[in-house]
């Protein structure tokens, strides 16, 4: 890789700070930073180059703790350099433009730290004064829109002044190490291949569970709602790669075409079917825990935002039709974790036909796990008497490796230009069509807020949701 400029708008918010900027530190500590790389925050603040290193510093020394090496991190410092800028302000950006000069003789990455809201301006004044050479790279975070008709508004802006093969939208799920390794489990195991289908799955569960309540975020929760917030974005990932069939080469476009055709082929959630399909909910009291109208008692907020989603997906494909996908989030629940579990139908064999379902289950979060649940004979025990056998490989197991975050695994992948873990345009568009239908029917259906004990796993009616099709959700206690 060649010397890069990485430029952050926002450079002194939270997000550059607690997030970007660690993950910076890392790829120069392990030699993956391109020599003669320049790193720049840009804010609106009036802060001279010492101090700002000396803030990166000091965050770094905080957020790493005992990671953060001293003399890497004073060798790191020399990157950093600051410029003041209004962005509204067309003459700030002049001090931009002789810190890029010449501009397009070094590859750019712009790093889009700030509200959706100024994305807009970004981009015309970077237009405007010549800054997006075809060697830039604009990165940005979700919210990509709140709704379809939003999400497009957000591309036109974007695609006004850079190209899609420019443009990497984040979403930070897609950079998590168990998550990325679905995709060769599946796709590398012929065996794997083999029984990912219709013909053995019976039915697929995807949690992603909190045990933090809205914290700081209230009012966009409120007003968003978890199903914007968690369904259509992290959930939906994980869905695209557990469903999408093999993708015909590597390259990103490949395994993203893959990924357009399990969204288009969900089947719409509609105001005939939303009562079989989705169940939402807010957290009340419970567990020596306050509720969700209780934290946000003191703000202006309506309380009226969902805080637990469960959703029936069916995807009308050759490869899954027929197979729920149940997917679920919430906030305050009684664990944090993050799992796919695949269960799969009952042996053919009526000899066995009370044996114990298989199942495959793929920690993403807090561990990074591939278990393997079989029927076997009890040992001292008759040949009918089966129960379950676990056969769990921990992908960490005697691994004194450090992970990196999920911002560093994609920063990295922004510095080479891999966009195969961004998501692209028409998947935004398509994720948000199904989601807007959701919502269109759950208000048309007055959908039930149902209510759920923090400390809890849910909402009753969620179990219910699965309890009509004959099935629970997986508890690895129950199993037990």
């Amino acid at each position: 890789m060649t010397a890069l400029d990485i430029v952050f708008f926002g450079g002194t918010g939270d997000l550059c700070l607690r997030k970007l900027m660690p993950a910076l530190y890392f790829l120069y500590r392990d030699g993956k930073l391109p020599m003669g790389s320049r790193i720049l925050g840009l804010s609106r603040g009036h802060v001279s180059r010492a101090d700002y290193q000396y803030q990166v510093l000091e965050k770094l020394k905080l957020y790493l703790g005992e990671k953060y090496d001293g003399e890497v991190g004073r060798t790191f410092a020399t990157l950093l350099d600051y410029r003041e800028l209004d962005i509204p302000d067309q003459k700030s950006w002049a001090t931009l433009k002789d810190y890029l000069a010449p501009v397009g003789a070094r590859e750019i990455i712009y790093y889009m730290a700030v509200p959706p809201t100024l994305f807009g301006t970004v981009c015309a004044q970077l237009k405007q004064h010549d800054l997006n050479p075809i060697n830039s790279r604009l990165v940005v975070e979700k919210p990509l829109g709140e709704d379809e008709q939003s999400a497009e508004a957000v591309n036109d802006i974007l695609s006004t002044s850079f190209e899609e093969s420019q443009i990497y939208r984040i979403d930070h799920y897609l950079g998590k190490e168990a998550v990325q390794n679905i995709l060769p489990f599946r796709f590398a195991n012929r065996m794997m291949e083999a029984i990912w289908n219709r013909d053995h799955i019976d039915h697929v569960e995807i949690t992603v569970a909190e045990t933090v309540g809205v914290e700081g975020r209230a009012a966009f929760l409120d007003r968003a709602g978890i199903l914007r917030d968690m369904i259509q974005n992290h959930l939906m990932q994980v869905l695209c790669f557990v469903a999408m069939d093999a993708p015909t080469d590597g390259s990103a476009d490949s395994i993203r075409d893959q990924k357009v055709r399990v969204v288009d082929a969900l089947r719409p959630v509609t105001l005939d079917n939303i009562h079989d399909h989705v169940v939402r909910a807010q957290y009340g009291p419970g567990n020596a825990q306050p509720g969700y109208r209780q934290e946000i008692a003191d703000q202006d907020i309506a309380g009226t935002g969902e805080t637990y989603v469960a959703v029936k997906a069916l995807i009308d494909s050759e490869r899954w039709q027929g197979v729920p996908f149940y997917l679920r989030t919430g906030k305050r629940l009684s664990a944090r974790y993050a799992e796919v579990v695949v269960t799969f139908k009952a042996p053919e064999s009526t000899a066995y036909a009370g044996a114990p379902a298989n199942r495959i289950i793929i920690g993403l979060q807090p561990d990074m796990t591939i278990s393997c649940s079989m029927a076997m004979k009890q040992v001292l025990k008759s040949a009918d008497d089966l129960g379950h056998h676990n056969f769990t490989d921990d992908m960490l197991a005697g691994e004194a490796v450090r992970i990196p975050d999920a911002y560093e695994k994609l920063l990295g992948d922004v510095m080479q230009g891999h966009q195969a873990y961004f998501v692209r345009h028409d998947e935004i568009i398509a994720s948000w069509k199904w989601i807007d239908g959701i919502r269109k029917a759950w208000v048309a259906a007055d959908l039930p807020l149902h209510s759920y004990e923090a400390g809890s796993m849910g909402p009753e009616a969620s179990d219910a949701l699965l309890a009509a099709d004959g099935h629970t959700w997986y508890s690895k206690e129950k199993e037990i």
